[in-house]
Formats: C-alpha cells, structure tokens, sequence
C-alpha cells in the first residue's frame, strides 16, 4: 500500500511524536476514543422518577427509598463522567 519510502517518512514522524510528547502518541497509537452512552444514565433516571411517584402515591416508604437510592446512583453515574472528563 504504501512505498518503502512513505513507510520510512512515517517512522520518521512517529518517532518524532514519541520523543517530542509521548502522551500524544500513546493517544494517536490507541485510535478514536468512543463516547460513553448515555443510556444507563436515562434508566436510572427513570427509574429514580417512577419510583419516587409511585411511593408518593401509596405512600410506601420502601418506594421512596428506592427512589432515593436510584437518584444517588444517577447522580453518581453523572459526576463519574464529569470527573473522567477533566
């Protein structure tokens, strides 16, 4: 695919980057950095929601509690990302 001399060039520049910033080649060598989905979040959200109604509604603690807990694991699941991010 590529001549003996493009594959040396690239050898070239990627020693380059290895010695100039090695974190960027690391970064580079790893390939394309996939998006955590967002889906867990929206079920746990939701979750937390029809819960916390339904423990309003009959008025059972446990549902309640439920619901307070599904909403700190939401929660969680939000500020672990925002902290993988920075």
């Amino acid at each position: 695919m590529f001549t003996p001399y493009e594959r040396r060039q690239l050898r070239l520049i990627e020693e380059w980057f290895e010695k100039d910033d090695p974190q960027l080649a690391r970064i580079l060598r790893s390939g394309p950095v996939r998006k955590p989905s967002s889906v867990p979040r929206l079920i746990a959200f939701s979750v937390a929601g029809a819960l916390g109604v339904l423990g309003v509604l009959t008025g059972v603690f446990m549902l309640l509690f439920g619901s307070m807990i599904a909403g700190v694991v939401a929660f969680g699941m939000i500020a672990s990302r925002h902290r993988k991010r920075s």
